[in-house]
């Protein structure tokens, strides 16, 4: 039975907007942009991007925690909220 937790979902879109907000604020996107090359330039001058990726590595410590493989699918619901959130 597929069963995702829309409390969880939102927790996690919320902890990767505080994750995606702190890499801005500590200007390690910036500094991304800059000195990291083709590929981590554009993943962290884009919103959408630096969304998804937080949520998912947030999103595999669930998986890890619940022993519950569905949770992988949580970015996709994530990344919007986030993105609207940043």
């Amino acid at each position: 039975m597929i069963y995702l937790n829309w409390e969880l979902i939102l927790l996690v879109a919320l902890a990767a907007a505080f994750v995606v907000l702190v890499v801005k604020k500590w200007g390690w996107a910036e500094w991304m942009q800059i000195h990291g090359d083709k590929f981590l330039s554009k993943l962290f001058s884009c919103d959408l991007c630096m969304s998804f990726w937080a949520g998912l590595f947030i999103s595999f410590a669930f998986v890890c925690l619940y022993d519950d493989p569905i949770y992988v699918i949580m970015p996709v619901f994530t990344t919007p909220l986030t993105r609207m959130l940043v």
